[in-house]
């Protein structure tokens, strides 16, 4: 359901260099530079066009106050989710009249560290004759991108931001320290960019900002290796000292700093990769339902830091063998791809997640991305086991 242009990771880094090295630190921490990239809607049971429209009237609403950021880097979230209150149909004498009634909330967090800075509820409702989906569609139509709410909770955001910032800096340069030694510098530099000069680790900032800058501007990581080949000449060259070989050099890209692979205990379940450290995670099942169009996956997740016993769990995206991703992620059974889950230390927890409006029977997912703590976990080649 993404329709947004997302901008190349190598285009997102050389364009943030560029903002770094022209433009004021204290402008980048600055209120106004609070910047949020806007999730997919959660909902179940809503046609894909209306879910569309209402994302399309929520990009425009935040557009309007400046307020938007796509880039895959950007770790300020809005998480868009529709809960339904109501929805009803009457039998009339001419034509069935539905009417449906929803509550629209918007959190804006932090999926880095697990911080929702500040939730908002805008409720809306639609009637129409021809049944349920009609009144969905009303309901889209209700929703308007010019209403001051979205003016006020942009505000409201980025001040408790600010605020979070300022109670919690110590805190806000060991995880931007973390992100940095994990290698993910454009979020780190982004989770950076909101430390005002007013806090007291402003200078502590500046200086790891200035740290991230060269890995900011790298090419690829990717390195040159030359591989010797032997290649027979094949015709005779009249020179008494001419090798009957030739060496030529074969330029060969080795990806630089790829994470190891853990393969999870009970093959099948796919080959995840873990790209941190102090947790571990294992797909238990797989299971796809084609009379509810969903696939249900339950894992097994354990967090060995001991300091953490409520890590921040955030579903990023699923792919198909086509290539297509499937959008519509839920957590333990609720609205929303993302929240709090209790892992105390060591202790092994089961998380079980859905993706919904899976309409085809699809044999694997190709790919799934989670967020645990910060670490990026990711799943390949899952099959799914239909009933």
């Amino acid at each position: 359901m993404k329709r947004y242009m997302l901008i190349n990771r190598h285009l997102c880094v050389c364009l943030m260099t560029l903002i770094a090295a022209f433009v004021p630190a204290s402008t980048l921490a600055g209120d106004n530079a609070v910047k949020f990239y806007l999730d997919n809607i959660s909902v179940t049971g809503m046609p894909a066009d209306v879910a569309a429209a209402i994302e399309d009237k929520l990009l425009a609403a935040l557009s309007r106050t400046e307020a938007v950021d796509m880039s895959q880097h950007n770790v300020f979230h809005i998480i868009p989710t529709i809960d339904f209150t109501e929805a009803a149909e009457t039998e009339g004498m001419i034509r069935e009249v539905a009417r449906v009634q929803a509550d629209l909330k918007l959190a804006a967090c932090n999926p880095v560290d697990g911080t929702v800075y500040h939730m908002v509820t805008i409720p809306l409702k639609g009637s129409a004759a021809g049944g349920k989906d009609a009144a969905m569609r009303k309901l889209a139509n209700s929703l308007k991108p010019t209403d001051p709410v979205f003016v006020r909770f942009v505000r409201t955001s980025r001040q408790r931001i600010q605020d979070h910032y300022a109670e919690n800096c110590g805190n806000i340069i060991a995880q931007a320290q973390r992100l940095k030694g994990m290698g993910r510098y454009a979020e780190a530099a982004s989770y950076l960019s909101a430390v005002s000069p007013s806090v007291a680790c402003f200078d502590q900032s500046e200086a790891l900002l200035g740290e991230l800058m060269p890995y900011l501007s790298q090419k690829p990581d990717t390195v040159v290796v030359v591989e010797q080949v032997e290649v027979p000449v094949e015709t005779i060259v009249e020179v008494p000292a001419q090798p009957d070989t030739v060496v030529v050099e074969k330029v060969v890209e080795v990806p630089v700093d790829t994470p190891k692979r853990k393969n999870p205990v009970g093959g099948g379940h796919g080959i995840v990769t873990i790209e941190g450290q102090d947790l571990e995670f294992e797909i238990l099942s797989c299971v796809g339902d084609m009379t509810r169009h969903a696939i249900n996956i339950s894992a097994r997740v354990t967090n060995t830091l001991s300091d953490n016993p409520k890590p921040y769990v955030y579903l990023v995206n699923a792919f198909t063998p086509s290539g297509t991703e499937l959008t519509k992620l839920s957590l333990d059974g609720q609205s929303g791809r993302s929240r709090n889950i209790s892992m105390p230390y060591g202790v092994p927890v089961t998380v079980k997640f859905s993706i919904t409006d899976v309409r085809d029977r699809i044999d694997m997912l190709t790919y799934l991305e989670l967020s645990i703590r910060s670490i990026r976990v990711s799943v390949r080649e899952l099959p799914v086991r239909w009933r």
